[in-house]
């Protein structure tokens, strides 16, 4: 090449070293053929250095191949020295350098800057990183125990093998693989590895986390799913209305897809409490059943000191013993068999109000006042033989007032539950387990007054949650606690509900167990869930989470999947990420907690987790069991109607 005038600029000769190792290249007649496989070759592996990394291959490439390596493609290095094969994917690049000089040198970013008035004169190739996946061996893929030789050929593998060797195959579609066209991350709803596992979605406001849960539950209920939501904002109240959103429209549309509504959608909320979409034809109110809450998991929830727990504990005691006294349970052998089969660390005990436990609270008060303290004592009677002066109040209480009598005086003891016809019997077993502190009494009574007041508890003309229409197969029930305005009283309802879905399910487990047949996947979605488990809270409440764990860990094998969402992972602490094995992390800007999730998700690699603070509105990085690796992928666009919470 010769140095000639170029327009607007200068072209400089090749070096003559270079041309003579060009001529004498062109005139070796001795070389060998051209192998035809090379010609496919996207690149060749470089010589390491000593910065080399393990598991980390430099591919050089011509310049027009660039194009070939974009980010996350797979690749297959064949190395023909000692004839091994191995898969890749590329993590770094591909990048641009220069040939003939170091692209820092002074001459190369001189005819950069110089653009407009010179031509550029160097040649450049492509280099790319590629992490090794595994060494190829009878068809498998094993640990590699050595790297590719250099100058090993670098192939690049066809949309429908990487599908293969990634393991996205499937019918429910999360959306497409950034770095290819027409690859699309996909799960198989009936593998026990994907769905029974427990996921968490994580990312900033505005990074697409409600367009994700929105996406998943509409590709779950496709797919025969039972699917259950608890929606502390009621963003998903309409999903089985089409989204009227613009730009979701605009981005169904080059997706080709089309808006559509989830069909057989079920809204419950609270009585007294409001939905987001009152007038749905498929609204439920619902009532909780105090006996069906562990009576620690309440003490934590209510923050009770543990001088309130020791006396709520000892009053429920006692309440238990009533509830038989006044034959309300158990009244068989077979309520007696439940009654000692009871687990208060799960659940609660089987009739007992929240009325029965406030009746035997104000017992306690009323034993401590000074009018309850002066009719326990002696009092003259008629008779030489002295009757036992607290038996003779307490049968005092027992008997009706006589109509002529003054009304009691304002601090008399006042039963309100089945309780109320025989106060004495009350009283005697207050007395035989007597306590003291009245101070602790008042402030727990003052509690569950407060808990009595929301009316939510045993409430007559209100069902309780119907478990079993939850869990039919494609029902997506929305549990709309957007009219609750109060987190403890959203975890009271969550860790509820939760442990009735969780029998609900075994026992359907159980029965097509017997059956030879299949159980129905359930997948349980948590929003805000750094309210319900958060790290400030999990120390005060091992119980509840303990609930939880016991739920995680059972439903992984009775296909029951827990999704926890948050926008703050840092309040989540590590007991509850230790249930994990999928991810769903959308865009994170601060880096401690980025940090913290990469110690916590080992599994993604540092090249992906640099890209988490620059992800774009609705990409994230999918970390999925069945996946041979994480991937960035571009989640799909909500086809449903979602409303926007401010």
């Amino acid at each position: 090449m010769t140095a000639r005038e170029g327009r607007g600029g200068v072209v400089r000769a090749t070096p003559p070293e270079a041309r003579a190792a060009l001529e004498e290249l062109r005139n070796d007649t001795t070389a060998a053929p051209l192998d035809p496989e090379l010609e496919l070759a996207a690149g060749f592996t470089h010589f390491d250095t000593t910065s080399s990394e393990d598991n980390l291959l430099t591919v050089l490439l011509a310049r027009d191949d660039i194009h070939l390596l974009a980010s996350q493609t797979l690749v297959r290095v064949k190395s023909r020295e000692d004839k091994r094969t191995y898969l890749g994917v590329v993590v770094r690049g591909p990048f641009a350098e220069p040939n003939a000089v170091p692209a820092n040198s002074t001459m190369a970013i001189g005819v950069v800057t110089h653009g407009k008035k010179l031509t550029y004169t160097f040649d450049y190739h492509g280099r790319a990183e590629v992490e090794l996946l595994g060494e190829e061996v009878e068809g498998t893929l094993k640990p590699p125990r050595f790297r590719p030789r250099p100058q090993s050929p670098v192939f690049v593998l066809d949309d429908k093998e990487s599908e293969r060797v990634l393991g996205v195959g499937g019918d429910l579609c999360l959306g497409v693989v950034v770095g290819y066209e027409r690859m699309e991350a996909r799960l198989n709803a009936r593998d026990k590895s994907v769905l029974p596992r427990h996921t968490g979605i994580i990312g900033t406001t505005g990074g697409g986390k409600s367009t994700t849960v929105a996406t998943l539950i509409h590709r779950a209920q496709a797919e025969g799913i039972a699917t259950v939501i608890f929606d502390v904002e009621g963003e998903y109240t309409h999903v089985d209305e089409p989204t009227d959103h613009v730009a979701m429209l605009e981005a169904l549309k080059r997706r080709g897809q089309r808006p559509q509504g989830v069909r057989d959608l079920h809204l419950h909320h609270l009585t007294g409490r409001s939905s987001r979409n009152p007038r749905h034809k498929n609204l439920h109110r619902f009532a909780l059943n105090f006996s069906s809450l562990s009576p620690y998991a309440l003490a934590e929830i209510l923050d009770m000191s543990d001088a309130q727990q020791e006396r709520f504990l000892k009053a429920y005691d006692v309440t238990k013993l009533l509830l038989e006294d006044f034959k309300i349970f158990p009244i068989s052998e077979q309520e007696r068999q439940q009654a000692l089969d009871v687990d208060e660390l799960s659940t609660g005990y089987p009739r007992m109000t929240i009325q029965h436990v406030l009746d035997v609270v104000s017992a306690y008060i009323y034993s401590l006042s000074d009018e309850g303290r002066a009719e326990a004592r002696p009092r003259p009677r008629a008779s030489s033989r002295r009757r036992e002066p607290l038996l003779e109040a307490l049968e005092g209480l027992d008997a009706p007032a006589p109509e002529e009598a003054s009304p009691p005086p304002g601090n008399a003891l006042t039963l309100y539950s089945d309780f109320k016809s025989n106060p004495g019997m009350v009283m005697r077993r207050v007395m035989a387990q007597s306590s003291r502190h009245e101070i602790s009494w008042k402030a727990l009574a003052s509690k569950l007054h407060r808990l009595r007041r929301l009316n939510i508890f045993d409430v007559g003309s209100a069902p309780g949650v119907a478990y079993n229409s939850m869990l039919a197969p494609g029902r997506v029930s929305v549990i709309d606690l957007s009219d609750t305005d109060s987190p403890q009283l959203n975890n009271l309802v969550i860790a509820d509900i939760l442990r009735g879905l969780q029998e609900a399910q075994e026992a359907r487990y159980e029965k097509a167990n017997n059956q030879d047949q299949a159980v129905t996947p359930v997948l349980i979605i948590i929003e805000e869930a750094h309210e319900f488990l958060s790290a400030s809270r999990i120390s005060q409440m091992p119980v509840l989470f303990e609930q939880v764990a016991r739920i995680a860990k059972r439903g992984r094998k009775r296909w029951l999947g827990l999704v926890f969402v948050t926008q703050l992972p840092q309040h989540l602490p590590n007991e509850v990420l230790g249930l994990l094995n999928n991810f769903i992390i959308h865009k994170m800007t601060d880096s401690s907690v980025i940090s913290r999730m990469q110690r916590t998700v080992g599994s993604i690699d540092e090249s992906l987790w640099n890209r988490v603070t620059r992800l774009a509105p609705g990409q994230a990085l999918v970390s999925f069991s069945n996946f041979a690796r994480p991937l960035m992928v571009a989640v799909d666009p909500a086809p449903v109607k979602r409303l926007l919470v401010d």
